[in-house]
């Protein structure tokens, strides 16, 4: 009788222990600064290539920098009249070709980040691959940034750039003296976030 109790005692145990919650993963949750972030584009152009970019930038980051192997949630918002490319009739232009009277943010949203490391060291960059969508002009697309992120004095500092085609958002290309610009743009964002208090 005594063994059948301890077996008993044992089983129940192990069936405990096999449905104990696993260890819950220490979730921060970052926010993008504005003032010390940019994020914009490169475009290209047989006359002359610019850049657009905007200090502006909003989000918030949440992630276990001490296991990026768990699931990563982000956004970024960028408010188009924050645009800049140092010409203000190319400016305007900008606004024109991403309706922002209608559409006045450009928006994305993190689903999936593959990094190189499972963790983050101060000082030390780590690769990443994040998977997302892109909004711009009411227009929602699949986009894959190439980034990398870094841990500097209890801040994050995340920087990224994608290839992507404006007309597949239906944007119009920009045109110079009748002649339009590449069909491609390099989207970029160099971001300094805080733990959010």
């Amino acid at each position: 009788m005594p063994s059948r109790l301890a077996l008993v005692c044992l089983t129940g145990a192990l069936l405990g222990a096999a449905g104990a919650a696993p260890a819950s993963a220490e979730m921060q949750r970052w926010t993008v600064e504005a003032g010390k972030s940019r994020a914009g584009f490169d475009a290209f152009h047989r006359l002359g290539n610019f850049s657009a970019a905007s200090d502006a930038p909003t989000g918030e980051l949440e992630a276990d920098i001490s296991d990026l192997k768990q699931p990563v949630k982000g956004n970024l918002t960028v408010p188009v009249a924050s645009l800049r490319s140092g010409k203000a009739g190319r400016d305007k232009e900008i606004r024109g070709a991403l309706d922002a009277e209608h559409h006045p943010e450009i928006r994305y949203r993190i689903e999936k980040v593959d990094s190189s490391f499972p963790s983050l060291a101060e000082n030390t960059d780590v690769l990443l691959t994040i998977q997302g969508v892109l909004s711009m002009r009411g227009v929602e697309r699949p986009v894959t940034f190439a980034a990398r992120i870094r841990q500097r004095g209890g801040a994050l500092w995340v920087r990224g750039e994608s290839w992507i085609k404006p007309r597949e958002f239906s944007v119009p290309l920009l045109r110079d003296w009748l002649v339009s610009m590449k069909e491609s743009v390099l989207a970029t964002f160099d971001l300094a976030l805080s733990k959010a208090q």
